[in-house]
């Protein structure tokens, strides 16, 4: 296995992610998130989580049980455990489509995986989400999906947009407005630039 870990959160969406699940790659479920993972034909490696939400206790499967009255989320504890285990490309599969709380939850994961040297995405059936940290990165097309792009911080400065029907130039976003909200993406990617700050990219299905 490569230095991918998938986890799988507990979202209540029905229907394939918006992107691709790597085939060599660390499986680990998040309580409930062992019921997406099956759904799409996908044996776990680990379970973990306090399972209240599960019909039944995967003893068939490797698991962790964790109490029930504790600080971290399941999905957070998955974090944790992928991150004491040298993982540092960590996707979140089952990410949206569920409680507000939980989805805000899962974007503020995204800083605290960042906080500790790796990088993170949130899946969904109709969402993805990325925290750009500095550089530049490239992003393929997905048809008929918007392409958005925030300030997590207070501001983030000299943004650069290419490749999309709104492109900027060494500009800054702030927090208090969303000016980088429902653009497109034109040719097959675009790249984005970001010198300081904070970017939160959000593609949603339209």
């Amino acid at each position: 296995m490569n230095n991918i870990c998938c986890i799988f959160a507990g979202s209540p969406e029905i229907g394939l992610p918006c992107l691709p699940i790597p085939d060599d790659a660390f499986y680990l479920c998040a309580d409930s998130g062992l019921r997406l993972a099956q759904s799409l034909g996908i044996t776990p490696h680990m379970v973990l989580g306090d399972f209240d939400s599960l019909d039944s206790f995967p003893e068939h499967l490797p698991h962790i049980t964790a109490p029930v009255e504790k600080d971290d989320t399941d999905t957070m504890l998955a974090v944790r455990y992928a991150l004491e285990h040298q993982y540092r490309d960590i996707r979140i599969f089952g990410a949206f489509g569920g409680r507000l709380d939980h989805t805000f939850a899962n974007i503020q994961t995204l800083r605290f995986l960042s906080s500790h040297g790796a990088a993170g995405v949130l899946v969904g059936t109709n969402d993805y989400a990325y925290l750009h940290t500095g550089g530049t990165l490239s992003f393929r097309k997905l048809d008929g999906f918007s392409f958005s792009v925030f300030a997590l911080t207070d501001s983030a400065e000299d943004i650069t947009l290419t490749g999309t029907k709104y492109p900027l130039s060494h500009a800054p976003l702030h927090a208090d407005f969303p000016l980088g909200v429902s653009n497109q993406i034109t040719g097959e990617s675009a790249e984005v630039s970001c010198g300081s700050g904070l970017l939160l990219i959000i593609g949603s299905r339209l």
